[in-house]
């Protein structure tokens, strides 16, 4: 039976690959949930369908309640044609009437959080189930990402040392179980943090090589940990460190607490990730040693 969608917001990245009126193969379906599913494009971009509100670039949100499962299946061819998208023989989105994002640069943003709300939001992260994630010792990833603090993160504070920090990094890609990764989203979350604040501190961005992080994990957790660190986020990691830049700590943990359960321990290796990152900018803001004592709290 066919079946009918209705987008309802596009973001930048997705607008680009998909509204021209390409009656080709745009590329096909590569997985698939009951309230999402991923595109792979011929260009090799990564397009999220997704039938939450929660926007970003390469993210199509959808009206709908239908169960997206079972309506796209992997390897299901996707073309336009007409205003539409069509994938497979049976399932169409509409996307005519919905609102478009425009496209931005990513900003340099500055860090004004006090040391005190990176400490609470450490300590948030260390009391509440964290079972499996970075932070488990008993899980997959725990003594790789230990490794990456002492071997790449702490060195980069001290000294920028970017060398083995790339070394470090690199052995954290792939580690750990679920869709993503937890090394991936760990890696994820400091790169998104690290890059969006270097600049203000005078510090280079770091771009790990997309095709060697490609050979080391799935083909989605690659693309998806290849955006973040070129700081193309959705809508709560960016309201995050807008928060940090601001100095807004309640606004930061009501979205790091609302990020938690994301996945199943995806939210909590991005945090992970993200305030490390801002342990380490704020130490080079003050010499202080935030980076070090925060990551022993959080049993790194």
């Amino acid at each position: 039976m066919p079946t009918t969608l209705r987008a309802t917001h596009i973001g930048a990245i997705a607008a680009r690959a998909l509204l021209p009126d390409r009656p080709e193969a745009v590329g096909e379906v590569v997985a698939s949930f009951p309230n999402s599913f991923y595109v792979k494009t011929a260009e090799r971009q990564l397009l999220f369908f997704n039938g939450r509100q929660l926007k970003s670039p390469i993210t199509v949100n959808l009206n709908s309640a239908t169960n997206l499962e079972q309506a796209v299946k992997p390897l299901d061819r996707v073309a336009i044609h007409g205003g539409e998208v069509r994938i497979g023989e049976l399932t169409s989105i509409q996307l005519n009437h919905a609102e478009r994002a425009k496209d931005h640069a990513p900003r340099a943003l500055r860090l004004v959080m006090d040391r005190e709300s990176l400490n609470l939001a450490s300590l948030i992260l260390a009391v509440i189930d964290n079972s499996l994630s970075v932070l488990d010792p008993v899980g997959l990833a725990h003594a790789a990402a230990a490794d990456f603090v002492s071997q790449g993160i702490i060195p980069l504070a001290q000294s920028e040392d970017r060398e083995n920090f790339l070394t470090a990094a690199h052995r954290v890609i792939g580690l750990g179980g679920g869709f993503t990764p937890s090394g991936d989203d760990l890696l994820g979350g400091f790169l998104a943090t690290y890059n969006s604040f270097a600049e203000s501190t005078g510090r280079e961005i770091i771009l790990l090589d997309s095709s060697s992080i490609e050979s080391s994990s799935t083909w989605i957790s690659a693309r998806l940990l290849d955006y973040m660190q070129r700081r193309i986020l959705d809508d709560q990691v960016s309201s995050l460190l807008g928060a940090a830049a601001s100095g807004d700590t309640d606004s930061f943990l009501m979205t790091l607490e609302g990020l938690i359960p994301r996945g199943h321990t995806s939210g909590i290796d991005i945090l992970v990730g993200v305030i490390l990152a801002l342990s380490l900018i704020s130490d080079t803001q003050t010499s202080g040693d935030a980076t070090v004592s925060i990551s022993q709290r959080l049993g790194l």
